[in-house]
C-alpha cells in the first residue's frame, strides 16, 4: 500500500508490524505510539503531513521512508525523487522565530492567560484534548488567550483551532518543554491603524506644504 500524505498514522501502522520503527527514525517523539492506549487516542488524529511537520522534517523525507518501511520499490520511489525540486527536500520552519504582535509583552500570568498544563497528562499517557477543550471553551473577550504547557508542539491541535479562527505560536523554552499560545489574531485590526496612520501623515505633509 502507498503511503500518502493525508493519510491517518493508524491506517500506515496497520500495513505492517515496521512502520513504528520507520516513525521512529523520523523522530524519537514518535516513540510513544508504541503505548496501545496513545495510539487509539492520537494515531487516528494526526495525517503523515502532519507527522513530518512534528518531526521537522521534509514531507517528501517522511513519504520515503514510510513508503520502504511499507515495501514500496526502492527502485521507483528514488526514480520519483530524482524528478523532485531541491526545495522538496527542505524542511521550512512554520512558527515564526519571534513573538506575534499580539503577544507582544504578554506574561505567562498575565489575568488574560488561560493556563492548561498537560505534562501529566503525557506522563500518564493520558489524552490532553478534553482540558484543553475545557479551558478554551472559557474564552471570552478577544484579547483573552489559551496557553498550553506541553511536551511537544501539538500540530494538530494548532491546525484543529486554525479552524475556528485562533493564530498558534509555539515556544520550546528547553528540550521537550513546550508553551503553545492560541490567540485572536488583530492582522485587520492593526492594518487599518496603518492605513488610518499613513493618511493622516500624507494630509499633513500636505497641509505643510
Amino acid at each position: 500500500m502507498r503511503v500518502t500524505a493525508d493519510m491517518k498514522i493508524k491506517d500506515v501502522l496497520a500495513i505492517n508490524e515496521h512502520m513504528i520503527e520507520a516513525f521512529r527514525w523520523l523522530t524519537p517523539d514518535f516513540e510513544r505510539l508504541r503505548n496501545p492506549r496513545l495510539r487509539r487516542l492520537m494515531a487516528g488524529r494526526v495525517s503523515v503531513h502532519q507527522a513530518a511537520r512534528i518531526a521537522r522534517v521534509p514531507l517528501t523525507e517522511a513519504l520515503y521512508v514510510l513508503n520502504l518501511a511499507a515495501g514500496e520499490d526502492e527502485k521507483q520511489l528514488t526514480c520519483e525523487i530524482e524528478q523532485m525540486r531541491p526545495e522538496a527536500f527542505e524542511y521550512v520552519a512554520e512558527n515564526p522565530t519571534r513573538r506575534p504582535r499580539e503577544l507582544t509583552g504578554l506574561k505567562d500570568d498575565d489575568p488574560r492567560v488561560h493556563f492548561v498544563d498537560v505534562t501529566p497528562q503525557a506522563e500518564y499517557n493520558q489524552d490532553p484534548q478534553p482540558a484543553i477543550m475545557h479551558e478554551l471553551a472559557l474564552l471570552q473577550d478577544a484579547d483573552e488567550v489559551l496557553l498550553i504547557h506541553h511536551r511537544f508542539d501539538p500540530i494538530p491541535l494548532r491546525d484543529l483551532l486554525a479552524t475556528r479562527g485562533l493564530a498558534s505560536w509555539a515556544e520550546e523554552r528547553s528540550p521537550h518543554d513546550w508553551y503553545i499560545y492560541f490567540y485572536r489574531p488583530m492582522a485587520r485590526a492593526g492594518a487599518t491603524a496603518r492605513l488610518t496612520e499613513m493618511v493622516a501623515t500624507i494630509r499633513a505633509m500636505a497641509m505643510g506644504a
